[in-house]
């Protein structure tokens, strides 16, 4: 469904609420292989960040781009805000396997970000596991790489609010 749904009669313009944001490139790829998302508001055909919106009237959410959520929700921060930490979480993404990770007396490469131990290590399916402190990763990954960025994804959900942590890398 498209074109501009601001027209549409029986279409709420507000008193929308955002349920989650979500970022069509958030693996870091190319923005050339982005597979973008069309507004479901306004006809905008090239949201990457994409905003679901619910209204207490209506049975389904509409995915809708920054702009369109702000004037939905009659919130003009919000969305900015959410949008930004998707973007700056994308950023730190990219920049993860560029950060010096050491090597340990195990040969294990690690990286000690304010109190909490880091650890991609070789499993003996020549295969490769992360660890955070004592807890170990679910599963196993076919790449150091691949186990790196597993490892930035379980510890984004579990830190990226302390402003501490991220503010410096």
């Amino acid at each position: 469904m498209s074109g501009n749904r601001w027209d549409t009669a029986g279409v709420p313009h507000k008193g929308w609420t955002c349920v989650d944001v979500v970022d069509l490139r958030a693996d870091g790829g190319p923005a050339d292989e982005t597979d973008y998302a069309t507004c479901q508001m306004c006809g905008n055909e090239k949201i990457r960040y994409v905003h679901i919106m619910e209204h207490p009237d209506l049975d389904e959410n509409f995915e809708v781009g920054c702009v369109c959520a702000e004037k939905m929700s009659d919130d003009y921060e919000g969305p900015k805000r959410r949008e930004t930490k998707l973007r700056n979480r994308a950023a730190r993404r990219t920049r993860w396997l560029q950060r010096k990770w050491r090597g340990s007396a195990k040969g294990n490469s690690f990286l000690n970000l304010e109190g909490y131990n880091l650890v991609v290590y070789p499993t003996k399916t020549r295969r490769w596991g992360y660890k955070i402190g004592d807890r170990f990763g679910p599963r196993t990954y076919p790449t150091a790489n691949e186990a790196k960025l597993a490892l930035f994804d379980d510890f984004w959900v579990a830190t990226q609010d302390d402003e501490r942590l991220w503010a410096s890398d």
